[in-house]
């Protein structure tokens, strides 16, 4: 295989298709992936070696509450870390990729009740605006016991494969408006500690696709 083949677009290696020699490395100028020739197989058919290690950590520092019971909405995420990679956040809402591959997704909400019954809560994905299969989990959140409202971590982990511009959101709806995403300020009182984050959701690129 000639060197000027080497480096190139995603589409211009599809369309060419070759076969590198043995050893011989295949960039991906707009996507960062790798690939290494055995010799005998064209580009099409060779694996991805390793991956960029695109990355995204998000947060949202203010409490969410439903409107409406029963109804959808989009969870906000308004805090980035300035660590992330190639994955951004669109319209406070949206999680976008900027290229494609298979991407480990986890995320981990602090639900709180103020009502002396237990609420429901279900939080699901939306990719490009349309629901995920099979996506859906459900949290009960504990009553008001006392004068402490009933409180519930929620964690889910995903693993999809995505393109370049995808985007996912996370969606929510809750049985009773007193069942809602709590976000709480730093504390030095009973006893110092960090703020609590409403949702903390990070987004690992895990292999290359």
């Amino acid at each position: 295989m000639s060197n000027v083949f080497t480096i190139n677009s995603r589409s211009n290696w599809a369309s060419i298709n070759p076969v590198p020699q043995q050893g011989e490395p295949g960039f991906e100028s707009d996507t960062s992936n790798l690939k290494i020739g055995d010799g005998r197989t064209a580009w099409s058919g060779l694996p991805y070696f390793g991956n960029p290690g695109y990355l995204g950590s998000f947060w949202d520092e203010t409490s969410q509450v439903a409107a409406l019971a029963n109804t959808a909405y989009a969870i906000k995420l308004r805090q980035i870390d300035t660590a992330s990679r190639d994955i951004k956040i669109i319209s406070n809402e949206r999680i976008t990729f900027d290229h494609p591959g298979i991407y480990s997704i986890t995320f981990s909400i602090q639900f709180s009740n103020t009502d002396n019954s237990i609420h429901d809560i279900n939080v699901w994905l939306r990719k490009n605006g349309t629901n995920v299969s099979a996506s859906d989990s459900r949290f009960s959140i504990i009553a008001r016991h006392g004068s402490v409202d009933g409180n519930v971590i929620g964690c889910v982990n995903f693993v999809l494969g995505l393109t370049t511009n995808d985007y996912l959101e996370l969606i929510w709806a809750t049985s009773n408006v007193a069942a809602y995403i709590l976000a709480e300020a730093a504390q030095t009182s009973p006893y110092a500690h960090p703020s609590v984050p409403g949702i903390i959701c990070t987004v690992v690129q895990v292999a290359s696709a």
